[in-house]
């Protein structure tokens, strides 16, 4: 992927920013504690901090949507696990910069698909993150692309990218609320503002925490 990240709205517009940081160098990830972030492994995806247990991401319907497809972020709950998978089909432990494919480990019955995709917003002019495949998605753009994991700061708190197929050129997702009854932000992407995480291993957190994870209806 090319180092350079760019900020992409609807219809393929791009606008170049500046050149990934020393310390995006390639570098092993770690989840929270410490541990190489393992392909096939279930995390929790919560806002960086220093002890995180809850803010995390969600599904749930927007618009005129019936199905719980787009990606919230809640900061009332731990909400749902995500297993990243290499594309190069490695076995080996996530790097910075891998091209990688991240799903829930659960989907809704009316979804396509629990992988990751970019949903284009033409109401906003903004890229969102959802789930599903294009058949949840009549006349919707949906662009094609790989995520990545980036370092950000220091301890081990990342921020994740996005990068188009077509041209290689690439974004930070960051967060934004569009409509107080969605309740959550929205996963989009942006050149500024970028969202900084921590991956915790699911097997981590206590199972009390389980009714705060489940799928909505």
């Amino acid at each position: 992927m090319s180092p350079v990240l760019s900020l992409t709205l609807s219809f393929f517009l791009f606008t170049f920013i500046t050149n990934l940081s020393p310390n995006n160098a390639v570098q092993p990830v770690f989840d929270k504690h410490g541990n190489p972030l393992t392909p096939g492994n279930q995390y929790y995806i919560l806002p960086a901090s220093d002890n995180p247990s809850s803010g995390g991401l969600t599904l749930d319907k927007v618009g005129d949507s019936v199905c719980p497809l787009t990606v919230l972020q809640n900061n009332a709950v731990t909400g749902l696990p995500v297993k990243f998978t290499i594309l190069e089909n490695s076995t080996s432990n996530i790097v910075t910069g891998t091209d990688l494919e991240i799903e829930f480990i659960n989907k809704p019955d009316c979804a396509e698909s629990s992988k990751w995709l970019m949903v284009v917003d033409h109401v906003t002019q903004l890229s969102f993150v959802g789930i599903g495949g294009p058949a949840n998605y009549p006349g919707v753009e949906l662009i094609s692309g790989k995520f990545l994991i980036l370092k950000h700061g220091s301890g081990n708190a990342y921020r994740v990218g996005f990068c188009l197929d077509t041209t290689g050129d690439c974004a930070y997702l960051g967060l934004q609320e569009f409509n107080s009854g969605e309740g959550g932000s929205r996963l989009i992407l942006t050149a500024i503002n970028a969202y900084s995480v921590v991956f915790v291993d699911a097997a981590s957190i206590k199972s009390g925490n389980s009714a705060n994870s489940a799928l909505p209806i």
